[in-house]
């Protein structure tokens, strides 16, 4: 006979057997959760639903940003992160050597203001004006008010590119295809931006910046080094090396400056602009301010006529309160103030042109830079522009460092640096965030995309593609777009205007909230199909 050595009632035996099963149970309930759990904040995958829209004139730099709100960290971390990956991935137009400026919302504090941190002029003199490098101190003062991530941490996937390399995207090598004959005469960039066969390097080819990687690699530890340290007399020594002209006291001098915006009211909301000397931001506030209170009433015929004459009446009074170096005469606010722009422009005619007087030569197209927008999770938005006097600056790259040389800004030709936040001031809420590059046909572009994005059912991918039209004042002519994206003259043609068709330069990224919703679709984020970069938004709901 079987003897049993469990001594316990029946009923013991089923109470015990239940406990065992509810602990099984429980064990993997508990695994399930450790599986589903997301990774570690600081790790990709970490932010779970929706957690923000990136747009950029570079695609590699677009996807960095988008890892970094992935991982938990907000707008101003994703825009630091951003904005030294274009350092080495689109060094043409965001070189550490340049500057430029940003709009800063924080949701939580429910503030917007502008952070300003311009190339400027150097003091030295010498061969070539060199402008001196703003963005390093630019973005480490935007981190240091608002980031949350360890800044040394957001630089350590710049740092790699550039010393392991990567392949050259198709923005850059557009850009290096315009100016092959500038950096042919440098030494030190055909090193780095050409091939061994002394051809300029292609899309796909691979680009490698060890003394760039250097510079990022400095700079993570101690960003104060580059402009009061060895680093900084180091800088000084490769620049005049070059002919340039940079001393110490323009490095430890330079300070980025939080600014107020300039606000044009857009029906409930109210649109943030760079102030001077941010000049494209300024004359895309006024066309904003003129042609707002009629766009939405005016019919399709009309629009291109008034965009025109807005244009036309924003160029013609930069003219006044410009001055050389980009700074207004007068305060910035009463640029923009409605009385102003309404006797701006009171003499506008819906079915005739008329020409201005006072318009000064603009600056030119191939003044460019380069745009990105970003939004977190929780709404807080940081939309920039950058540059660096034009492609490739002064077409030189300062030795043992791998920095390309901005040219400093001179006369007719202040930063073009052109962006816009529109915000809910009830809500505090972002509805609308973009970045325009292009020289003089980026606040043209800038304001159409606005206008159509944010009146209409239209899609921020329909709004980016929309033809173009831009008026100078002088010549008195509308620049219509050709092909691919041709604009039809006949209203403009009409209406009295000259018209001419040319390939705009300009490039617009933006984002959009529909009522400030966080959430996708209500939130998109769209690049210009002219150019190459990338838009896209991080997580699901």
């Amino acid at each position: 006979m079987r003897v049993n050595k469990d001594h316990s009632s029946p009923v013991e035996r089923l109470h015990a057997g239940r406990s065992r099963r509810i602990a099984a149970l429980a064990v993997v309930i508990a695994l399930a959760a450790c599986a589903e759990s997301p990774p570690p904040i600081g790790t990709v995958g970490h932010v779970r639903g929706f957690a923000g829209l990136v747009a950029a004139d570079e695609p590699r730099a677009a996807v960095v940003a988008r890892d970094v709100l992935s991982a938990g960290g907000n707008a101003a971390d994703a825009a630091t992160a951003l904005y030294y990956t274009l350092a080495v991935t689109l060094p043409s137009t965001a070189s550490l050597g340049g500057g430029g400026s940003c709009i800063v919302h924080d949701a939580e504090r429910k503030t917007t203001e502008i952070l300003e941190f311009p190339a400027l002029p150097s003091t030295e003199s010498g061969q070539v004006a060199t402008a001196v490098p703003a963005n390093p101190r630019g973005f480490y003062a935007l981190h240091a008010k608002y980031g949350l991530m360890r800044f040394e941490s957001l630089l350590a996937e710049p740092e790699r590119l550039a010393r392991l390399g990567t392949p050259v995207s198709r923005a850059l090598a557009n850009d290096l295809a315009r100016v092959v004959p500038l950096l042919s005469r440098d030494p030190e960039a055909r090193a780095i931006f050409f091939r061994p066969d002394g051809a300029v390097l292609r899309e796909g080819d691979i680009l490698r910046q060890p003394e760039l990687a250097a510079v990022i690699a400095n700079l993570r530890r101690n960003t104060g080094d580059f402009y009061l340290g060895m680093a900084a007399r180091d800088l000084v020594k490769s620049v005049k090396s070059t002919g340039g002209t940079l001393n110490l006291d323009d490095l430890r001098d330079l300070r980025p400056a939080w600014r107020d915006t300039l606000k044009v009211r857009v029906g409930t909301e109210i649109a943030h602009f760079a102030p001077p000397p941010s000049v494209g931001s300024t004359v895309t506030a006024e066309v904003i301010g003129m042609v707002w209170p009629r766009w939405s009433d005016a019919p399709e015929d009309e629009r291109p006529h008034l965009l025109a004459e807005a244009q036309a009446r924003a160029f013609a009074d930069r003219a006044r309160w410009m001055q050389r170096n980009g700074w207004s005469t007068e305060p910035p606010g009463s640029l923009v103030a409605p009385e102003k722009l309404t006797r701006l422009f009171s003499d506008y005619a819906p079915d005739r042109h008329r020409p201005v007087s006072g318009a000064s030569a603009t600056p030119p197209d191939s003044n460019v830079s380069a745009s990105f927008a970003v939004l977190d999770g929780k709404g807080s938005t940081v939309v920039c522009g950058i540059g660096t006097g034009g492609v490739f600056g002064q077409g030189r790259v300062a030795p043992g460092t791998g920095i390309v040389l901005a040219t400093a800004p001179g006369p007719g030709a202040p930063p073009s640096a052109t962006t816009v936040m529109v915000v809910n001031p009830h809500t505090a809420r972002v509805h609308f965030a973009a970045g325009s590059s292009g020289g003089a046909a980026s606040p043209a572009a800038l304001a159409e995309t606005m206008l159509v994005a944010l009146s209409g059912d239209t899609s921020l991918a329909e709004a980016l593609a929309r033809p173009r039209v831009v008026h100078l004042g002088t010549p008195d002519a509308a620049f219509v777009e050709n092909a691919p994206y041709r604009f039809d003259p006949a209203p403009l043609s009409r209406r009295g205007h000259q018209t001419a068709p040319v390939a705009m330069p300009s490039r617009v990224e933006a984002l959009r909230c529909r009522e400030g919703q966080l959430q996708t679709p209500d939130c998109e984020a769209g690049t210009d199909p002219r150019g190459f970069g990338l838009a896209t938004s991080v997580g699901k709901d």
